[in-house]
């Protein structure tokens, strides 16, 4: 249950003229925490850390433009730094100065840009969930997802095709759980369900495709050194969506960095493994 000063209605943003959706939740008065999705996912997928964060800080998630709730203009810059740009519109308009950042995958490639490159001194704090470093993916999403979002840019009608043949247990644990999860009989279906109507959303296709090339665009790793802000990498080590090598990366190249690895864990470890995410979130941010 969202508490007084949770704003369940979605609250909007315009930049270029299109609109970005987002949430907020805690007290206003508290520390700003900014949370990203990544490619293909929704601002829900951190329903239950904010449910553990909002006594803490005031969180905002957000649907990145092409995803979720937000805006899908075909022709948009998706690239890493302008959705990072955008980020930092919205802190702005928030009348936030310095914030946390917390992003997952194509999420945390973003956090990253945003505290090595764009605006390192306003990064208060950082957490990188399996966030991409080096541009590149595994040969699960390389061989597998990849194709079949260029495929479907071709022929969109096949994005009804998906959301209906991925309903079913079988095709799911097929396509979703060799990318996304170690082991996806343990999810509950309602989490893995719901992840995966947003990623078959209609118009979504041109902004995923657009978006899965951007992540090859930019190697961050460049600018790890840069970043600030002290900082949490957590990564499941048997994702098969972002290289663990990633991680190491990140832990060596940030200064103030502290890696944790879930084992028999994959892309999401805060839906994996909720209630040991949370706590290594409790003990990074201190309460």
């Amino acid at each position: 249950m969202l508490n007084s000063t949770t704003s369940d209605t979605p609250q909007t943003i315009t930049l270029d003229g299109s609109q970005l959706i987002y949430r907020t939740a805690g007290d206003p008065a508290l520390p700003p925490l900014i949370m990203i999705h990544g490619w293909t996912s929704y601002q829900g997928v951190w329903n239950d850390a904010v449910e553990t964060l909002k006594d803490h800080y005031y969180c905002i998630t957000l649907d990145l433009l092409g995803h979720g709730y937000s805006d899908k203009p075909k022709n948009a810059d998706y690239s890493i730094e302008a959705q990072a740009r955008r980020v930092l519109a919205l802190a702005d308009s928030l009348g936030f100065e310095r914030f946390s950042l917390m992003g997952h995958s194509m999420g945390g490639q973003i956090s990253l840009c945003i505290a090595g490159m764009l605006a390192p001194e306003r990064v208060e704090r950082l957490v990188d969930v399996s966030g991409v470093a080096a541009a590149k993916l595994m040969p699960a999403v390389e061989w597998l997802v990849y194709p079949v979002v260029w495929l479907t840019a071709q022929l969109p009608w096949l994005m009804a095709v998906h959301r209906w043949v991925t309903a079913f247990r079988p095709a799911a644990w097929f396509y979703f759980g060799r990318a996304w999860y170690y082991d996806i009989r343990r999810i509950p279906r309602e989490v893995w369900y719901q992840d995966s109507r947003y990623s078959y959303q209609a118009g979504a296709i041109h902004a995923y495709h657009a978006c899965g090339q951007a992540i090859h665009n930019l190697d961050v790793t460049p600018h790890l050194p840069r970043i600030q802000a002290d900082t949490l990498i957590i990564f499941g080590k048997q994702d098969r969506t972002v290289p663990i090598s990633d991680a190491h990366l990140a832990a060596a190249r940030i200064p103030h960095s502290q890696l944790t690895l879930f084992d028999e864990c994959g892309h999401f470890p805060m839906v994996e493994y909720p209630q040991k995410f949370n706590e290594a979130l409790g003990e990074f941010f201190g309460f």
